[in-house]
Formats: structure tokens, C-alpha cells, sequence
């Protein structure tokens, strides 16, 4: 299946966009905080395999120059990048695929533009609650924050270790090692990560419960009073109970949600799409049948 990419142009910035296949039905994935498509790449391969096109889109600064500014990192203006660029697409509905950070896009774009979302699939996505990594207080700290968030050669094998992956795959340094080499050295990438953890923060006078009260770090941006406008959007919610960087308790907030069907993975950390890639793939590849199944008997 041939491969197209291309830059984007929306106010300014490009966004990467990578597609394989034509035509409808389209899935459109959305990696998390500065990743790429090696981040989805076992679900990228699955879902190309179905019948349509699949598209991948990096957001400004993570692919191509310019790197993000602050003003304009907000998830509000993130959802209407990806927005445009499926207007540009000229997909007019698809089912949004979103990681951490890009599961986060992909709740704020099924809430600003329904028109455009056929299904989610949020492998776990930020936005929905309090409870990121106590690491994140330090990112939204100014000078303590340039300093994490500077460009690296590679992620440490000891961070990815305790913070990312679940006992399940925390001895396997094959594993472990290829993460590793996931990292980028990027300053345009990196600058842009900055500028979405500084965009989000709470309003200043809430700021005390980011830093003093645990969990708070998503106040800037959670949308958990407003999933009942989501409607009847069908979605399928993916995490790992190990997870230390977006606790799996968040997904309570969408089982009330008639649509929504939730599934949690033992032994797993916040890499999931790649810690657990066929279990991950099994409940994707399912989901995205029971929606177009019936499309394609219609046709």
C-alpha cells in the first residue's frame, strides 16, 4: 500500500500529515506529547490492513518548523489544527485514534466538532481528570521545566523502567531498549512539548492546588463536566492499570457513557500501544468492524 506525505499549512505552522490507502472509511491517529508515529506504529499496521485510509497527523513543531508557541498550545487550538487539516484532507468523518496527549486532542475535537467524528479510540488519553505524573508540577515550573523539557538523545532505560512501561514488559530490555531510541533530539520538537505543558496550566489563582493538593495538573484543560455532550459518539477507552503517568481511575469518568466500552490491561504502563500491541489491536480492530460493518453491507 503506498504511502503519501505531506505538509499542512494551518495559521502559519504545517502539520505532518502521513497517509496510507484512499478513499472512505478514514481513521485519523494522533500521537501523545512529543512521539511520533513509531509510538502507534503496531496500530497503524493493523489498521491499515482494513479497507479506507489511515492518516497520521504531528502536530506543529513536532514534525516541521516552525516549533509551537505558547499562545497557541492550548488543547482548544490543538483540536482545531487537526480540525483544518481534515478539512484539507477533504475527509469529511472518520474515527479519531488518539494516544495521551493525542487521546486529549481527540476528546476536544469530538466536543468542538461532532460533525467530523465518527467514533474515538482513547488509549489513555489525558483530559479527563486529576491525575498525571507528580513530574508534570515540574514542567509547569518555568525554569525547572526548560530544563526537562530540553531535546535528549534518548529517554533513560531506568525513567522508561519506572514511569512508562508495567511490570509486564519491565525486565524485557530488547523492549526497553527500542523505546530508548524513540527519543529525539529535536529543539523545535521539544519547544513545542514546553509550550503545550505552559499553555494548559490552571488559571493562576488554581495553580495552588496544582502544587500543593495531589492530581490538579489537568484543571487547565479536562473536560469531564462536558462528556455528556459527546452524545452517542461510539468509543472505546484502552489503559493500563499500571499506568504512572495517567492513572487508569480516569476511565470511570466514561463508563457511564452508553457508547463507551472500557477495557484495562494488567501489567501494563502508559506505553500501551506498544507494551500490549496485539491486545490493543485485538479491541481496536473489533471496535472499528462493529462500526463499518454495517456501512459496508449498505454498500
Amino acid at each position: 500500500m503506498c504511502m503519501d506525505v505531506r505538509a499542512v499549512q494551518v495559521d502559519g505552522y504545517k502539520l505532518r500529515v502521513t497517509t496510507w490507502g484512499s478513499g472512505s472509511p478514514h481513521t485519523v491517529l494522533l500521537p501523545g506529547l512529543s512521539a511520533d508515529g513509531r509510538s502507534l506504529a503496531p496500530q497503524i499496521r493493523a489498521i491499515r490492513r482494513q479497507r479506507g485510509s489511515t492518516h497520521v497527523i504531528d502536530l506543529p513543531g513536532f514534525a516541521h518548523r516552525p516549533a509551537l508557541m505558547r499562545k497557541d498550545a492550548t488543547f482548544r487550538n490543538l483540536a482545531r489544527y487537526v480540525g483544518a487539516v481534515v478539512d484539507q484532507l477533504g475527509v469529511r468523518r472518520a474515527v479519531f485514534l488518539g494516544h495521551s496527549l493525542g487521546g486529549g486532542v481527540a476528546l476536544h475535537l469530538a466536543l468542538e466538532r461532532p460533525d467530523l467524528v465518527e467514533g474515538l479510540v482513547l488509549i489513555a488519553p489525558a483530559a479527563l481528570g486529576r491525575s498525571l505524573h507528580w513530574i508534570y508540577k515540574l514542567y509547569c515550573i518555568p525554569l525547572v521545566g526548560r530544563a526537562l523539557l530540553r531535546p535528549q538523545p534518548s529517554v533513560s532505560v531506568p525513567f522508561l523502567r519506572h514511569f512508562l512501561v508495567g511490570s509486564a514488559r519491565r525486565n524485557d530490555m530488547h523492549f526497553l531498549n527500542m523505546l530508548a531510541r524513540h527519543g529525539s533530539t529535536s529543539r523545535d520538537r521539544a519547544v513545542s512539548a514546553r509550550a503545550i505543558v505552559w499553555a494548559n496550566q490552571p488559571t493562576w489563582w488554581r495553580k495552588l492546588v496544582l502544587y500543593v493538593v495531589p492530581g490538579g495538573e489537568q484543571l487547565g484543560f479536562a473536560v469531564g463536566d462536558r462528556l455528556s455532550e459527546l452524545g452517542d459518539v461510539p468509543t472505546l477507552v484502552l489503559w493500563g492499570n499500571e499506568d504512572r503517568v495517567i492513572c487508569a481511575a480516569d476511565a470511570h469518568r466514561l463508563r457511564d457513557h452508553s457508547s463507551t466500552e472500557v477495557h484495562v490491561a494488567r501489567g501494563i504502563g502508559h506505553m500501551l500501544p506498544l507494551e500490549a500491541a496485539g491486545w490493543t489491536n485485538a479491541h481496536i480492530t473489533r471496535f472499528l468492524g462493529s462500526l463499518r460493518q454495517p456501512l459496508l453491507r449498505a454498500a
